[in-house]
């Protein structure tokens, strides 16, 4: 019998040199958590205090030292494998970035609202971004486009949804389950995958919302999407297994690699009007592309009819070969084989 007569839930944040930010989100986390909740923050090989000042904010703090292997993927096998008779207590697992923030009643409208037989959710990424910034502000717009408009068309489906690295939510036993099979650094699409190859569905959860910083500029972008790119590409080669299973489930499965792969959209749109342009004598042929373009264009108009800030969207717009060629550059940085810094520096 719960304490409360209520779902325990378990939070963790995995952390690698995040001093500057996560004493204020422990701090936002302490506060929500209810009776029979707890915090953990996984300090992954850090080199600055970030384990002490989370301790110091009220987390429990346990430090990772494997420096062959130091992902936040690699963090969470590690930690549900090590320490999986703590974390049985609980029923649910929700996974945090360092920097984000959830209301004061986060937790509660979780347990008052989560569906009975439901086994792994992803809640609503509200992304925090400098209006002053044109980067922040079509990064902002990506994000909510897609979940206000094309998550919600999967779930008006009954196709599931994919994870997107923080305010995933996960029964206990079904994640323990996977673990072992998770070892890169691009957890929300491995565990995506997994999930949807081990028969677990992903459902939308709008009414809980992580507000979640997005970079305001274009090189801290750029080394942010670099890590996605490469991510992506060793996500596909690791899990080709999985993605062939998912493959066979129809087109939810269709939907969920679309969401996980064919990225970034523009990319996509851009490459659809080239081919249109070029087979144009095959009308039969070159109607499929252009079909993808006003689709895509279709999809723009209506989002910017929906969406609050509609004006700053708008403006935004003017600077989209800005944004063109963030992209461009993260996808010639993914190419290196050199190291590179995450969005926030490291201090």
């Amino acid at each position: 019998m719960r304490l409360d007569g209520k779902m325990q839930i378990a939070v963790l944040i995995f952390a690698r040199n995040e001093a500057s930010v996560i004493g204020e989100t422990v701090e936002n986390v302490v506060q929500v958590l209810g009776v029979g909740d707890e915090l953990f923050v996984i300090a992954d090989n850090c080199t600055d205090d970030t384990a002490k000042i989370a301790r110091g904010a009220g987390a429990h703090v346990y430090a990772r030292t494997i420096r062959s292997t130091s992902s936040k993927g690699q963090a969470l096998a590690w930690f549900l494998s090590s320490y999986h008779n703590l974390l049985q207590s609980f029923d649910f697992l929700l996974i945090l970035d360092a920097d984000s923030r959830i209301a004061s009643n986060f937790l509660d409208i979780i347990k008052d609202n989560i569906p009975a037989k439901g086994e792994a959710f992803q809640c609503f990424i509200f992304p925090i971004y400098n209006k002053q910034s044109p980067i922040g502000n079509l990064a902002a717009l990506s994000y909510l486009l897609d979940q206000s408009i094309s998550d919600k068309i999967r779930t008006r489906l009954g196709w599931p949804v994919r994870l997107r690295g923080t305010g995933m939510l996960i029964a206990t036993k079904v994640l323990i389950e996977i673990i072992n099979q998770l070892d890169t650094s691009v957890e929300d699409i491995a565990l995506s995958l997994l999930l949807s190859a081990n028969g677990v569905h992903v459902e939308r959860f709008d009414q809980a919302v992580v507000y979640d910083p997005v970079p305001d500029s274009s090189d801290a972008a750029s080394r942010q999407r670099a890590r996605w790119f490469r991510g992506q590409w060793f996500a596909a080669w690791q899990y080709r297994k999985e993605i062939s299973n998912v493959l066979t489930k129809g087109p939810g499965g269709w939907s969920l690699l679309s969401s996980l792969f064919l990225k970034p959209r523009w990319l996509i749109l851009t490459i659809s009007l080239l081919l249109a342009l070029v087979l144009s004598r095959w009308w039969w042929i070159s109607l499929f592309f252009w079909g993808q373009v006003f689709f895509g264009l279709l999809y723009l108009t209506i989002g910017l009819i929906i969406l609050p800030e509609r004006k700053t969207f708008v403006i935004a717009l003017i600077h989209l070969p800005t944004y063109i060629y963030m992209w461009v550059r993260s996808i010639l940085l993914s190419l290196r084989s050199t190291h590179w810094l995450k969005a926030r520096k490291e201090q």
